[in-house]
């Protein structure tokens, strides 16, 4: 009788163990000193795609600009307005801006901040393998546009396997819900 408890607490481990104690949050940065109420408008810049999956930028961006919508810590300048901003002054964006160009986002949009960002994994998009685990890696920074220094950056990396709780149960088995979920955890490390 003993051993069959023994064998059933093990196991109990083993199954709510993994949900509950694997979960790991962002890596990220955030300035000393930042006084937060100077950052009132900020920019989200599409995001770099170094995969393989087309749409991995603009699902990301779009998660992101809704992660920052939902928590109201800032206006966020129209995604439209941005891009028209840089295509007007011939910009390409890649993995970064200039100061320059930052400095005449906040001139010309009134931003406070620009947040920039790349996605490094997105994976588990054809829908045809269900036994694909989505995998979603993200790095992001926010950029004051009157000093060009960095004021937050963070870096995440998840699969939708490290949300299930017992057995299968809250396991994320799309990847655009994995990047929601991810953006989410960063944007909380945010100043």
């Amino acid at each position: 009788m003993q051993g069959h408890l023994v064998f059933l607490f093990i196991s109990l481990l083993l199954a709510v163990g993994p949900g509950c104690c694997l979960s790991s949050s962002p890596n990220s940065y955030l300035r000393k000193g930042i006084d937060k109420s100077n950052i009132k408008k900020v920019a989200v810049i599409s995001f770099h795609n170094n995969t393989q999956i087309a749409e991995a930028s603009h699902v990301v961006t779009k998660a992101f600009i809704a992660g920052l919508f939902e928590r109201k810590q800032f206006k966020i300048e129209f995604p439209g307005n941005v891009k028209n901003l840089l295509v007007s002054e011939r910009v390409i964006v890649r993995t970064g801006l200039d100061l320059q160009t930052i400095k005449l986002m906040a001139k010309r949009l009134g931003v406070d901040a620009v947040i920039l960002g790349e996605v490094d994994e997105y994976v588990g998009v054809d829908d045809r393998k269900k036994s694909v685990i989505p995998v979603v890696s993200i790095r992001s920074r926010m950029v004051d546009t009157r000093t060009g220094k960095i004021l937050w950056l963070a870096q995440h990396r998840k699969t939708g396997d490290e949300y299930i709780k017992v057995l299968d149960f809250g396991k994320v088995r799309s990847v655009a819900r994995l990047a929601r979920k991810v953006v989410g955890e960063m944007i909380e490390t945010m100043p």
